[in-house]
């Protein structure tokens, strides 16, 4: 499993990630299928808060019984990630969507991240997606997708050397959401978060 997306340093940074993934995959369309360990994290987090309030006492029993509480919430939580992993496909923003964070994965591997992404309302039936140029990138392909994403959506991608393209021919009074991927060396790719916008 890719550990990667869970990402925290502090005792008080994994529990707001574990908060914001019981927050986020909660009736979310692009997990319908969530594991047991979901509901069984949500459970156990206020035994685990009120053990790290009680320990902080440094009773070694209230130490001990947090970190074993701690253990098993971990072991809940890899699980969850697991199942993103495995259902979002490496796409960043249903990563994100899920409340967990992929960041240490582009970091590790070198790939350029994409932090912001605008659309803006051109012509009629035109779109323009613009990124910043992000470092390391060598090619861009900006996509758009008729339906919320989730696991199966068909995205429409057109490549680019830049940040900025403008799609033409779009529906008007029809939603759309796009997003930017940015390709680095050796074929890595990082994802833009995604935009909705109704065309005009």
């Amino acid at each position: 499993m890719k550990k990667s997306i869970i990402v925290f340093k502090t005792q008080h940074e994994m529990v707001t990630v574990i908060k914001r993934v019981i927050a986020k995959m909660k009736g979310n369309p692009a997990f319908p299928n969530p594991p047991a360990a979901l509901a069984e994290m949500e459970k156990q987090l206020p035994e685990l808060e009120d053990a790290l309030v009680k320990a902080k006492s440094r009773d070694k029993e209230w130490v001990a019984i947090k970190n074993n509480r701690k253990a098993q919430i971990l072991a809940l939580l890899e699980e969850v990630a697991a199942y993103v992993t495995a259902t979002s496909k490496d796409d960043r923003a249903l990563i994100l969507g899920s409340g967990f964070d992929d960041e240490a994965a582009q970091k590790k591997s070198g790939t350029p991240a994409i932090e912001t992404l605008e659309v803006e309302l051109g012509a009629i039936g035109e779109a323009i997606t613009r990124v910043k140029n992000a470092k390391g990138g060598v090619a861009y392909l900006h996509q758009y997708a008729t339906e919320a994403p989730g696991p199966n959506t068909v995205w429409t991608s057109e490549g680019s050397s830049t940040g900025v393209y403008t799609f033409k021919g779009l529906n008007s009074d029809k939603r759309y959401w796009f997003r930017v991927v940015v390709v680095g060396r050796k074929g890595l790719k990082a994802y833009s978060p995604v935009v909705s916008r109704s065309i005009q």
